[in-house]
Parts: C-alpha cells; structure tokens; sequence
C-alpha cells in the first residue's frame, strides 16, 4: 500500500488543513531559485535515502526534499489551502492521493514528449482526470498484507482470527484508520462477510480485539509498526510489502501475502509515483521524473526499496516474490477496493475508531 495509504479524503477540511500542516511543517520555500530547481515532496528512510542517490546521477535538476510526517494524504490540504502557489513542483503518492490530485485539477498533463520513459510503463497503471489527461509518473509497484516475526510470535499464525488468541496477548500492532487507507479493517470486513461499504463486521471484531488485550501498539505511521516489531514489542501487523520485506532482510518474518480466502488474509495491491504540480518549475519536475524512471534508475531505486519496478525493461528482485502475483495469483488473492470511496470514509472511520475503540484500549 500496495499505502496507508492518503486520497481525495475529506482532510481538505479546514481543521484538518491546520492539522495537516502542522504536522508537515512548512512546506513554504523561498522561490527565487534557478529554473532547474525543484521541490519535491518524498518519504523518509529507505525512500528519500535512495531517490537522493537517483537523483546524484544527474546534475541538470537540483532538489529541495520536503519529507512526509505521517502519509502522503497529509500533503492534500497543504496543496488545497495554498493553491494555486502551493510551493511544490513534484509530489510523490500512491493511487488515493494520486486520484485525488486529478480530481482536483491540480497536475499538469503527462505526455510522451514531456516524459519519455513512460513508453516503457504499464498503460493500466496510469490515472487520467475529468478530462482524458494523464496525470501521475509511475515508479513502483507494491502490495498490503499482514504479517508476522516468526521468532516472536508464540505460535504459527494462520487465520485472521487467530488475531484474538490469548497467546498473541500485547502482540498485535495495530494500524489506526489513517494508515493504510484503513484496509486492515476492510480485511477484517471481508472476513466476517462485509467490505468497504459494509464495515460493521470488521467494527464488531476490532472491539472484540481491543477487549481481548491483545492489541500491544497503535501504530499511526509504518515507522510505529517497523519499531514495534523490529524492538519485540509486537510481532504481528499490517503494512506495505516494500516495508514489510526491509524488516524480513533483518528478522525471519512470515509473509501472510497469498492466503486462501478461508484464512481471511487479504493483501491489496496498489502503485506509487509522482504528480506534477501546475505552475512552478514543471518541466524541470517532468525532466528528473522521466530521469528517474529509466530502467536502470527504476530497477535500482525499487531494488533498494524492496519495490517491484515499472518500467518494463526493468529486472525485477528475487526479494519482492511476495509482492509478485501472476494472473491466477491476482484472482485468489488480491482484493481491490473502492478508492474512492474508502477515500471518503477517511474522517469517519477515524472519529469512530477514537470514539469506540480507543476506550477500549
């Protein structure tokens, strides 16, 4: 998430905007650069680590790095509140945030001509808005899954349910509703015969969950679900394969990816890439992306980032085999939800999460 993960969620409100940019810190830049200078926005750790060494291969476009603080959906009402001067040129996102961008009008068109590599990328992975335009860069494929330490957990996990075994007492790291775009519960919804629109069922059993004592961590961010298990503290969670592999490199984790459906372990598949923002300094952001996104530069920055490359010419890593689905795999195991309308529930969910579960905790 395949994200957490982030969309045309209702933080555009004007509280969330305060919430958002706070939590961002300013975002602001002093724009008297050179025309070969861009702000991009990027995630921290193995991410802005990586693109940095991307972007050291070339010397035509200069970078000002603005990381995120929490998901990608937090840029959304920093853009909102500022537009049309936002002050960002390229903003990194995955397809909630990415769809929410088009809906917004906000991206300038990707053409062939602006960016070339993307001869190379996938058709189906590309977003259009209202009128036809392409509007995101792709640059890595990615799944959400559970998954569990294998040294830590205190018996082999293999059904969803298992989640409220007493054994697992404190060991479950739980996401909040905004990570993940809250599809841990729409896993959980899917279990007990629900889905997006339907997450009754999957309130019922994270009640009975948090009454079970078994939720050891809340995790607001990866960062939260990546302490917890690598520390002990948990062993079990939810996150992005390309996060959840990092830990595998370092403790023996069980990829709970391809589950039959009786298990209740869904995984979600998703894509990341960049947006570039109308106004500002968009060829330059045009120029670096379509450097970025070579087969060389893609196959490298996903390899770091135990991501599966677009580009085509790209060789994919032995690694990411969990996050590798070939047709078969992807009617068995994959579930795709309404974006957009998980999108919106954003809010909700998340003032029911406070107001019925954490009380619980």
């Amino acid at each position: 998430m395949f994200k957490n993960p982030v969309s045309r969620r209702k933080f555009l409100k004007d509280a969330a905007t305060a919430t958002a940019i706070g939590a961002l810190g300013s975002l602001m830049v002093d724009r008297a650069y050179a025309a070969d200078t861009i702000t991009a926005t990027e995630w921290g750790g193995s991410y802005i680590d990586n693109i940095q060494k991307i972007a050291a291969k070339q010397s035509d476009i200069k970078i000002n790095w603005q990381l995120y603080s929490g998901g990608a959906a937090l840029i959304l009402p920093k853009i909102k509140a500022t537009w049309p001067n936002p002050g960002i040129d390229l903003v990194a996102g995955w397809d909630l945030s990415m769809q929410a961008i088009a809906r917004e009008g906000w991206a300038e068109p990707v053409t062939a001509e602006k960016v070339p590599n993307l001869a190379d990328i996938p058709k189906k992975l590309l977003i259009k808005d209202v009128a036809g335009n392409v509007i995101n860069i792709p640059r890595t494929i990615s799944s959400i899954f559970w998954f569990y330490r294998e040294d830590k957990a205190p018996f082999e996990i293999t059904k969803i349910d298992d989640l409220l075994d007493p054994r697992l007492a404190g060991k479950v790291c739980f996401p909040a509703p905004n990570n993940n775009s809250n599809l841990q519960m729409v896993a959980l919804a899917l279990h007990r015969g629900g889905d997006e629109r339907n997450m009754e069922p999957a309130w019922d059993f994270v009640k009975e969950l948090a009454r079970s004592g078994n939720i050891g961590r809340v995790a607001t961010d990866d960062s939260d679900i990546t302490n917890s298990i690598t520390s002990g503290e948990t062993c079990i969670s939810f996150m992005s394969g390309t996060s959840a592999i990092e830990i595998g490199r370092a403790f023996k984790i069980k990829y709970l990816a391809k589950m039959d459906l009786e298990s209740g372990f869904r995984t979600f598949l998703y894509q990341e890439g960049w947006c570039v923002l109308k106004g500002g300094h968009a060829d330059a952001a045009f120029k670096f992306a379509n450097f970025a996104i070579n087969a060389e530069n893609n196959e490298e920055f996903n390899r770091k980032i135990s991501g599966i490359p677009v580009n085509i010419k790209a060789n994919k890593s032995d690694e990411v085999r969990p996050m590798f689905f070939n047709s078969e795999e992807m009617d068995r195991y994959i579930y795709i939800p309404d974006w957009t309308y998980v999108s919106e529930q954003a809010d909700a969910w998340m003032k029911r999460w406070e107001q019925e579960v954490m009380p619980l905790l």
